[in-house]
């Protein structure tokens, strides 16, 4: 299946797994409030932590490794037998210690009934093995399973959470669908591949899984654990105002996600083959769609971003604004980073780069979180946040430059981001003579309109021009 149907399916994907949360976001923040909000938040990155320390580097080796069995089927059923055991391995060990901190550690007796409910998720991540079918680039069939495991999602929280007392049902109902994703998934798997305990060969993969793993512990100390340590530091409410903060740029984020982790197979054989002609073309396309859509967005979200909280969370999120108005500014940092490091880095086998960007991340978000985040809440963590994911990008450029020999059209990308003045002085135009929400909805669609003008007639970028007439002819 081609890079521009994979594209799709990954991008409606993505929408599934970040938009249908949008949409019953507004509804359970204003049931819920913020204090639950951000209970269930804490709880949760507490959960992904022990699934990260379970997983390891399994799911970016995964894609990587099945990608390239091809049709060896002696190959895959060696790779998957051995990843699906160290993950149960390391699971086991994470579940136990879960277990443990939950009736030990103070700050948790608390949450005891939603760490029991994050429990099963933890448990049957296990049998999730996402990374298998992204690997055999199964979009479709992930698309197809996710938006009606999505759908089903919203009805339920429509049905069943109607107060703050259904707070449990709430949280009940996220970890389901890791247990309804992980039953399809696992039974589906049977199709292309059967689990074999002869097969397993733990030495063929250990270290890779390790060093993958490592980059992924380390990441986490610069994304992921700005929540837990804010809940720990702060209490409910801030994490509540950062969750709130982040929801509108994961989505945003998401769709160019669903572009680099459909490339990331495609990069691999690129580079197999040494085709560096056409990894040099991946390269400028890609950099070219982040800048040309993130640019005008970042603009548009600091003008509307009180507007954009209280349609996401409704009144008493206003804590959420200042936080949101600086997370939104990784949508060109981390979506750099995901080209450099996902797209390059990981795909060219360079273990030692990996490493040293994520070392680097690591301690710098660590370091900032625990300066800022005691003392300025939600917008530390934001801070903290943008700082880390900066340091990271440039050393991974560097890398990049060394180890894929990739280069970086700046004059291009420098020329895209100074047309940004364009974007501000007509939004400052538009708010003059329009109330904030009609302003709001115009400059929505300038900001897509110009997007598309530009790909296709300025800049001429094939894959959009590609998937437009694509989607006109349908």
């Amino acid at each position: 299946m081609g890079v521009k149907k994979n594209f799709g399916y990954n991008l409606v994907l993505t929408f599934c797994n970040y938009l249908f949360p949008l949409i019953t976001y507004p509804y359970i923040s204003r049931v819920l409030g913020v204090e639950l909000i951000g209970a269930c938040s804490f709880v949760d990155s507490i959960i992904n932590y022990f699934i990260l320390f379970s997983m390891l580097g399994v799911g970016s080796y995964g894609v990587r490794e099945i990608s390239r069995c091809g049709d060896d089927h002696q190959r895959r059923t060696t790779v998957f037998s051995s990843l699906v055991s160290i993950n149960a391995l390391l699971s086991t060990v994470a579940i136990a210690a879960l277990v443990v901190c939950t009736f030990t550690i103070p700050q948790l007796n608390s949450y005891q009934e939603f760490l029991g409910i994050g429990l099963v998720k933890q448990i049957f991540n296990i049998f999730l093995i996402e990374w298998f079918f992204q690997g055999l680039e199964q979009f479709k069939y992930i698309t197809i399973r996710s938006v009606i495991i999505r759908a089903l999602y919203v009805l339920a929280i429509l049905l069943f959470v109607n107060s703050k007392e259904d707070v449990y049902i709430y949280y009940g109902l996220t970890t389901a669908i890791v247990v309804l994703n992980s039953i399809i998934n696992w039974n589906y798997s049977r199709k292309f591949i059967r689990f074999s305990i002869r097969s397993i060969n733990l030495k063929l993969i250990l270290v890779p899984v390790l060093t993958f793993g490592y980059y992924r512990l380390l990441t986490s100390m610069y994304t992921t654990f700005n929540t837990t340590f804010l809940g720990f530091s702060s209490g409910d409410v801030e994490v509540g105002y950062f969750s709130t903060a982040t929801k509108l740029y994961s989505i945003i984020m998401g769709v160019f996600s669903a572009f680099t982790t459909v490339m990331v197979p495609r990069v691999s054989s690129m580079l197999a083959k040494k085709d560096m002609d056409g990894i040099q073309r991946v390269a400028d396309q890609t950099f070219e769609i982040l800048f040309l859509l993130g640019v005008p967005m970042i603009i548009f979200c600091q003008f509307f971003a009180p507007q954009i909280i209280y349609l996401i969370a409704g009144a008493g999120y206003e804590g959420a604004v200042l936080p949101f108005r600086i997370v939104i500014l990784l949508l060109i940092i981390i979506g750099m980073e995901q080209i450099v490091i996902q797209q390059f880095l990981m795909a060219s086998d360079s273990n030692k780069s990996i490493v040293c960007v994520s070392t680097v991340g690591a301690v710098t978000g660590i370091l900032l979180n625990v300066l800022l985040t005691p003392h300025i809440g939600a917008v530390g963590s934001a801070v903290s946040w943008c700082i880390s994911e900066v340091a990271v990008l440039i050393v991974g450029v560097i890398l990049m430059r060394r180890h894929v020999r990739v280069a970086i059209c700046w004059k291009r990308l420098v020329m895209i981001l100074l047309g940004g003045i364009a974007y501000i002085l007509l939004m400052y135009a538009i708010i003059l003579f329009m109330s904030s929400w009609a302003a709001m909805a115009v400059s929505a669609l300038w900001v897509f309109g110009l997007f598309l003008l530009l790909s296709v007639k300025v800049y001429k970028n094939r894959l959009v021009s590609d998937m437009l007439s694509k989607l006109i002819r349908r």
